[in-house]
């Protein structure tokens, strides 16, 4: 299950997303507070680890109102994000988002068929 699978899927069509390598993964989101649109780069600090770039996209697409389900709970690590990266007027919307849910990635797995 990939994140930026999951993350078009959830976007319903206003959410671009590529994961790349070395903890990095790139949004290009609609949305009408960015007329212009809004691209977003996520890049973890250590690395490459899905399940800290879950917490950071599902926060990230929370704000903006688009819901992003994560699979993963933490374990022995608090979720951070730097002070100053979300603008002020998202701060109230984010501290009421949880990190996690739980979920099965598999529940909501989809594929595209082509018939010859």
């Amino acid at each position: 299950n990939r994140l930026d699978s999951t993350v078009l899927k959830a976007g319903e069509g206003k959410v671009i997303a590529k994961e790349g390598a070395d903890g990095l993964l790139g949004l290009a989101i609609e949305h009408p507070d960015y007329p212009k649109g809004l691209g977003i780069v996520v890049k973890i600090a250590h690395g490459w680890n899905s399940q800290a770039t879950w917490y950071i996209a599902r926060a990230v697409l929370g704000v903006l109102g688009i819901k992003l389900r994560n699979p993963y709970p933490l374990h022995r690590q608090k979720a951070f994000i730097v002070p100053g990266i979300v603008p002020e007027k998202y701060l109230e919307k984010l501290e009421s988002i949880d990190t996690w849910d739980e979920w099965d990635p598999d529940t909501d797995r989809w594929s595209f068929e082509i018939e010859a």
